[in-house]
Parts: C-alpha cells; sequence; structure tokens
C-alpha cells in the first residue's frame, strides 16, 4: 500500500482549517467550486471536476473538532477503498495540518496523486489564512 502525506503550518487558527474541510463555502474556497458536502457522519461528499465524467463520492466516516475523515467508494476507481484524512491541531500563532490519502495499491498512482494534493494544500493554507476563495479546480 502507498500513502500520499502532507504536514504544515497555517497563519491562523484551527477553526477556519475545519471550517474549510467541513463546510461547502470552504471547500469551495480552495479545492473545486462544484462541491455538496455532507453535513453528518455517513453522508457522501460529492465533488464534481470538469474532466471527471462523474463526481467524486467520499463517504464522512469522522468529523470532530480535530479530525475528518472520508472514505471513498465508487468513483474515482483508482480511489475506490483509499481513506483521506486531515488532523488539524493548534500551535502557537495557529494550526497545524497533518494530511493522509492512505490505502493506494499502486506507488504510482499515489505519487500522480500526491502532485495534485502538493497543489490544493497551498490553495487551503491559503484560503484558511486570507478567507479569500480561489480553487484549484472551478
Amino acid at each position: 500500500m502507498a500513502d500520499v502525506l502532507f504536514r504544515f503550518d497555517v497563519d491562523a487558527p484551527p477553526e477556519p482549517v475545519l471550517a474549510a474541510i467541513t463546510t461547502s463555502e470552504g471547500i469551495q474556497g480552495f479545492w473545486t467550486s462544484r462541491a455538496e458536502v455532507p453535513s453528518r457522519v455517513g453522508e457522501t461528499l460529492k465533488l464534481g471536476f470538469s474532466v471527471a465524467p462523474a463526481p467524486f463520492d467520499l463517504r464522512l466516516e469522522q468529523s470532530d473538532e480535530r479530525t475528518v475523515v472520508w472514505r471513498t467508494e465508487t468513483f474515482p476507481p483508482h480511489w475506490v477503498g483509499t481513506t483521506v484524512r486531515w488532523q488539524v491541531e493548534p500551535r502557537e500563532g495557529g494550526a497545524t495540518v497533518a494530511f493522509r490519502h492512505e490505502g493506494f495499491t499502486d506507488e504510482e498512482e499515489a505519487g500522480r496523486v500526491a502532485y495534485t494534493w502538493g497543489q490544493i494544500m497551498t490553495r487551503l493554507k491559503q484560503y484558511a489564512e486570507t478567507g479569500r476563495a480561489d480553487p484549484v479546480f472551478s
């Protein structure tokens, strides 16, 4: 199994970071302008992309004051069975984000996904720090 890992500091408290990854406005602010975000565990996050034939669907497995976990069920095929995990911890002057996309069966695929996640993490940091929306995908 191969995983994608990122750890970075954000010059904002944990609350705007968590809001960015748990609300429609937040995800639309840094990731994609087409997002349906679940409000409860067990519901599905749907992310639309102009280059994808169907929405990405990730079931919300956990959401609390520090951790958000999604599991991909049907699309995209190379993500099925993988888990996306966000851990947001307070630190002096802001927050630290530990991100993992776990469970890829193909290391090469994990490497391709890592490139895109790097772009997304940069936009998340900018969005949490400034509040200005600039999603990677529109």
